[in-house]
């Protein structure tokens, strides 16, 4: 008898282990106006969410999927097997110590599990 559970841990494409490490998705929780501050905004405490990924540089054949048609020096592509991120979202590797900004999602097709986006190093690149 075939245990069907453990086969479809296994089916479909995936990022293979070795490739990936461990990455932080950093998002804010509450914030709001502090009247002591003048009524300005104050930016919740930092949460980071646990996910595995890979970086891999972007190359030219990305640039058929990507809205802005270009890319810097400091762009990047980050793969998960299955973690979404938000465009405008952070995303820290503490492999390299890197904090990038996930630009957009690069389209990979909806039959598995893998994500693609496309990412800057926070600060070293300008706003499109």
């Amino acid at each position: 008898m075939i245990d069907f559970s453990k086969i479809s841990r296994f089916s479909g494409p995936r990022i293979p282990d070795a490739l990936m490490h461990d990455m932080y998705e950093l998002k804010r929780a509450g914030g709001g106006y502090s009247p002591k501050n003048g009524g300005q905004w104050v930016p919740g405490d930092e949460e980071r969410v646990p996910f595995r990924g890979a970086v891999l540089p972007v190359n030219d054949k990305d640039l058929v999927y990507m809205d802005a048609g270009s890319y810097t020096q400091y762009s990047r592509k980050v793969y998960t097997n299955g973690h979404a991120l938000e465009a405008g979202g952070r995303v820290y590797d503490p492999l390299d110590g890197t904090t990038y900004t996930v630009k957009q999602e690069l389209g990979y097709g909806t039959i598995h599990p893998i994500k693609r986006y496309l990412v800057d190093a926070r600060g070293e690149a300008g706003e499109r």
